[in-house]
């Protein structure tokens, strides 16, 4: 293989990486709120727009590292309040009922910033740590000649990789984390062992919201920051979910980076770009209909 592919492979593969990652943050909020509340959110997508939204403005008063702490915190709050107004009247109803109200809310926000901002891309200046390119070569022994990549996709990637973390850590390892897992497996059992179901779901839905807040801030410089965005990411993150298994974090994170690697080699071919995500999706789930590492029990 000569050091051409080589290099050209591993860019790709960083590629999609940077792509999954994105996916990946954005599915990880869903599948919190999706496998635990079992609430089919079209929403999620703008809140990950309201994230880049925020990012954009309080950037410019307050700089960009204050934004990266306070960004997540505002969406924090605006999940528990939508979740305590809204959300909860619909965890009985039908998931059409479900998706129409989120779906609505969606689109509620989508022209509420056009009015506001206008439809046309907002710039989002990067802060100055973020600037510039990594010399690759310098830093992986296999890679031969000059190659670079973006700075700042490298760190959305090791913000990613950071936020899964976190979020595993709190899953399996705290209290908060053990009945986010048994109200997965069965809500009702959960509420007569006598926990507080509701305060509960509202701090899940919490989290999903701000981790849909990192993917703004750190996602918004990449897919821009358009009233549209939050549409354009919301199926691919969506077919993450079913394609990793509801509930299931490590699905989702695999499935984002299969998604991810797809998106990114079949970039040259327009025409199968556009649908290799939902040929994937057929695949998996005929083979395995509960998704790649979906339980059974889960969501059914």
């Amino acid at each position: 293989m000569s050091d051409q592919l080589i290099n050209a492979l591993f860019l790709q593969v960083l590629t999609g990486l940077q792509i999954g990652a994105i996916y990946a943050l954005i599915a990880l909020g869903l599948t919190l709120i999706f496998g635990t509340l079992g609430v089919v959110n079209f929403a999620h997508g703008a809140l990950y727009m309201l994230g880049s939204y925020f990012a954009v403005l309080l950037a410019k008063q307050i700089g960009f590292t204050a934004t990266i702490l306070v960004v997540p915190l505002l969406l924090f709050l605006l999940g528990i309040l939508l979740e305590r107004g809204l959300i909860q009247w619909f965890y009985a109803r039908p998931h059409v009922d479900q998706i129409l109200v989120t779906f609505g809310l969606a689109i509620v926000v989508e022209e509420t910033l056009k009015w506001i901002f206008g439809a046309n891309n907002i710039p989002f200046a990067l802060p100055s740590w973020g600037l510039g390119i990594v010399r690759l070569h310098e830093w992986v022994p296999f890679l031969t000649g000059f190659v670079a990549f973006p700075k700042w996709r490298l760190i959305l990637i090791l913000v990613t990789l950071v936020t899964i973390a976190v979020v595993f850590l709190l899953l399996e390892f705290t209290r908060f984390g053990l009945v986010v897992r048994a109200a997965m497996r069965d809500t009702d059992m959960v509420s007569l062992l006598g926990v507080r179901v509701p305060r509960y779901f509202a701090m899940v839905f919490g989290l999903g919201s701000l981790i849909a807040g990192i993917a703004g801030t750190f996602g918004g410089p990449i897919t821009q920051v358009t009233p549209g965005v939050g549409m354009e990411v919301l199926v691919p993150s969506f077919l993450v979910v079913v394609i990793g298994g509801m509930g299931s974090l490590p699905g989702a994170l695999i499935a984002a980076v299969l998604i991810g690697l797809a998106l990114s080699f079949t970039a040259e071919y327009s025409a199968l770009q556009q649908i290799i995500v939902y040929l994937i999706a057929v695949v998996v789930l005929l083979v395995r209909p509960r998704g790649l590492m979906g339980k059974k029990g889960v969501f059914e």
